[in-house]
């Protein structure tokens, strides 16, 4: 084999070797998402938040706290959470929870479910009685 085929056979895969440039950087996966790919979402959301109405709440619950924390407020809270009136409160609370228990809530709601019939003709009579007068 002369230089002249040589040159021939090696110019051809040389020249393969030189165009072909590795990919250094790799596809997107279609499941990666990116800052911009969740752009609409957070917009949305940010529209949410600063809706009218939210800014309202925001803007009321500000001024309520200010009004609690500004004036006479800081010596009146010292006075309801007062340890005598802790004490009335954990009373409150302990009796509550013996007093509703399910068996007495299922039988109040039956009695009213009830009572409903009664009033409802209890009403249709003092109707009459009011347009007859």
């Amino acid at each position: 084999m002369n230089l002249k085929h040589f040159f021939l056979l090696a110019c051809p895969i040389s020249l393969a070797i030189a165009n072909s440039t590795p990919n250094t950087v790799a596809p997107r996966s279609p499941q990666s998402t990116s800052l911009l790919d969740d752009l609409p979402t957070i917009v949305d959301g940010v529209k949410d938040l600063l809706s009218t109405e939210t800014v309202n709440n925001i803007e009321t619950v500000v001024k309520g706290a200010a009004v609690l924390l500004g004036g006479d407020t800081p010596q009146n809270l010292q006075k309801l959470l007062s340890s005598s009136n802790i004490d009335k409160l954990q009373d409150i609370i302990d009796n509550a929870d013996t007093l509703l228990t399910s068996t007495f809530v299922n039988k109040t709601s039956s009695l009213i479910d009830d009572a409903l019939p009664l009033v409802s003709d209890f009403g249709q009579i003092m109707d009459a009685i009011i347009k007859t007068s």
